[in-house]
Formats: structure tokens, C-alpha cells, sequence
């Protein structure tokens, strides 16, 4: 029982190569992902494939490219392949050797939505205020 719970553990996250799936080496800057995507992209589209294949593939480069280019992403995806290439020891996901990590800026992401935080802080502010009224009010 013990024996099947440290496997799960030490289990990889994934079974995808990603760094393989765009032709990159492990450590790469995040302008040669987004550069290996773009070339990848192209020569898909010059093969000549039916709709349903290609659109297989480009999901599957898409994946790719999310996961390498985003930093938290692909320090986890590197822990997860750090685990796999030494089983005996367990390592952190923040303790995998950060000279394989890029030096590089990661790619601008998506703008975090602050529009439904504020209208629940507003809402919690409101409460409170309404509270202390009603209680000093209702304490007379």
C-alpha cells in the first residue's frame, strides 16, 4: 500500500513532451518558444492536412506553447520532469535547478479581471458601513 503511494507521488504530472513537441532544448528563452510556435504553426499549415487533423495538432502546439511560455506553468512542468529523471529524491516545485530556467522575461500575459474583486469589496465596505448605522440606531 505504501509502496503504490510513493509511485503515485513520484508519478509525472504529464506524459507530454513539450519541450519535444516544439523542438526546443530544456532552459530555452521564452522568445525562442514563442519564435519554435510560430515556425511550428507555419509548416503544419504548409503541409496540407484535413481540418480535423490539423486542428488535432495545432490544439496540441497550443498546449504546448501555454505551458512553456508561462512561467508558472513551466517551472511546474520542469519539476515534474526534474521528479521523473531522479525518483529517489523528491524535490520541491521551486527547487528545481535554476540554471535551466530562462533569463528571460516571460511573454506579457492576459490582464487579471478586477472588475468582479471590486464589486465585492465594495458590496463587503457597504455591509460593514450599514451595520455600524443600523446597530448605533438601533442602540437607542
Amino acid at each position: 500500500m505504501l509502496s503504490e503511494l510513493f509511485a503515485e507521488l513520484n508519478a509525472a504530472i504529464t506524459d507530454a513532451d513539450h519541450y519535444g513537441r516544439l523542438g526546443l532544448r530544456r532552459g530555452c528563452s521564452f522568445d525562442e518558444v514563442a519564435l519554435a510556435y510560430k515556425n511550428k504553426l507555419e509548416r503544419l499549415k504548409d503541409q496540407g492536412l484535413d481540418e480535423e487533423e490539423e486542428s488535432k495538432k495545432i490544439k496540441l502546439l497550443k498546449e504546448s506553447y501555454s505551458i512553456l511560455s508561462s512561467e508558472e506553468e513551466r517551472r511546474l512542468y520542469d519539476w515534474s520532469l526534474a521528479r521523473t529523471e531522479n525518483p529517489d529524491r523528491y524535490l520541491w516545485p521551486f527547487e528545481v535547478d535554476v540554471t535551466q530556467t530562462p533569463k528571460g522575461t516571460p511573454p506579457p500575459q492576459e490582464p487579471e479581471d478586477v472588475g468582479p474583486t471590486r464589486l465585492v469589496g465594495y458590496f463587503m465596505l457597504g455591509w460593514l458601513i450599514l451595520s455600524f448605522v443600523l446597530s448605533i440606531a438601533l442602540n437607542r
